[in-house]
Parts: C-alpha cells; structure tokens; sequence
C-alpha cells in the first residue's frame, strides 16, 4: 500500500482557517426565515462548523467547511459566546458531545433543571453522555471560544430536544405563531423530542 500526497489545492478542501469561517446562525436563518434575534435566543453568539459530513441531518451540522469525519460520525464547531452568554438546556439523546475550552472560563450545566455544574479553564475538557441534559455558558468578562464535538452515527444527529421553558421567552416576545415557525423549522421544545422511540415511550 502506498502513502497519499494530496496537492496544495486538493488540502485547501480540508483546512479550516477561523477568520474566514462564517456563523452557523446566519446559515440558519437564511434556511428557515427565522429572525436572528429568535435564533440568538437559542444559540451562542456564533457557532461554526468546522468539520462534519456535509449530508448529517438536522440543524446541527449546516455548511460545515470541511466534508470530513465521515468514520465514526465526528463533528468538530467552535461555539463563540459573549460574557454570560450561551445555548439554553437542551439533550442530545443519541450522540456524545464534548467540549474543550479553548478561551475564557466556562460553566457546563447538567441535570434537568441544570443542577449540577463544573468549571472549564483553557484547555479543560468534559465529554457528555447521551440523553443527558446540558447547557454551557460563558463564564468570561469577554468572548471566549469552547471546542465542541459531536459524535455518533449519522442517521442520530438530529436528535436535540429542548426543555418546554426554553421556549418562554421567544414566546413572550413574539407569540404562539414563532413557537410553530421554530418546530417546523426542526427546534422541538419538549425535552423528548426527537428522541429514541423507546425513550419518548417511558417519559409519555
């Protein structure tokens, strides 16, 4: 068996450089017509995608830049968040996510309710398992940026539910008519949705 050399230009396919990667939310909205406000209420201040295979389902895994990390699934984005800021509690029911802090200090929230917690420093890493609930947030004076991997098999990776709470605010804000508009467009605000058939089952 022979070793590969890829060409420069067949390389540049598998590089991402971080000034010239674009938000995930922008992606989103263009997608769905969701404002960018509603969408900010649900996601950090940026979350790009670095690498995943470019057919993973869901709203995860939009526009990465790499097509890669097809053996296994692997995901690799980079969530952006200012001071205090970050996703609301939500379950990946079916695939890992891990996080390495690469900047700033972060508190990653787990439990139901978010009840229990751990402090990352630059460079700390905590892989959650599945069907555990979890949030992480900024816990900096300014943007920091946390490492995030997701990984799984491919047909699992539009497996995020959120709890009925985090859908309060954008419902107070905007009415019932958005709640619908973000369902339709994927988010499902029960904490069973887009689980395992048999998980749904035991918590109905």
């Amino acid at each position: 068996m022979k070793t590969l050399r890829p060409t420069q230009e067949e390389m540049k396919k598998r590089i991402a450089r971080f000034k010239e990667l674009k938000p995930r939310s922008a992606s989103l909205q263009a997608k769905t017509g969701i404002p960018m406000e509603v969408i900010r209420m649900l996601n950090p201040k940026a979350n790009y995608v670095l690498m995943a295979p470019d057919d993973i389902p869901g709203l995860l895994s939009v526009n990465p830049v790499v097509n890669g990390g097809h053996e296994g699934v692997l995901r690799v984005g980079i969530a952006e968040c200012a001071a205090g800021d970050g996703p609301g509690l939500h379950v990946h029911w079916k695939t890992h996510e891990t996080f390495i802090a690469l900047s700033g200090k972060w508190r990653i929230n787990w439990g139901d309710e978010g009840e229990e917690h751990v402090i990352l420093e630059p460079f700390d890493m905590i892989a959650v398992p599945p069907k555990v609930t979890r949030q992480f947030i900024n816990i900096s004076d300014k943007d920091a940026h946390l490492l995030v991997l997701i990984q799984g098999k491919k047909e699992d990776f539009n497996d995020v539910g959120w709890p009925a709470k985090a859908a309060d605010p954008i419902l107070a804000k905007y009415g019932p008519e958005m709640i619908e508009r973000l369902e339709q467009a994927g988010w499902k605000f029960r904490l069973d949705a887009n689980a395992p058939a048999e998980t749904a089952e035991a918590e109905a």
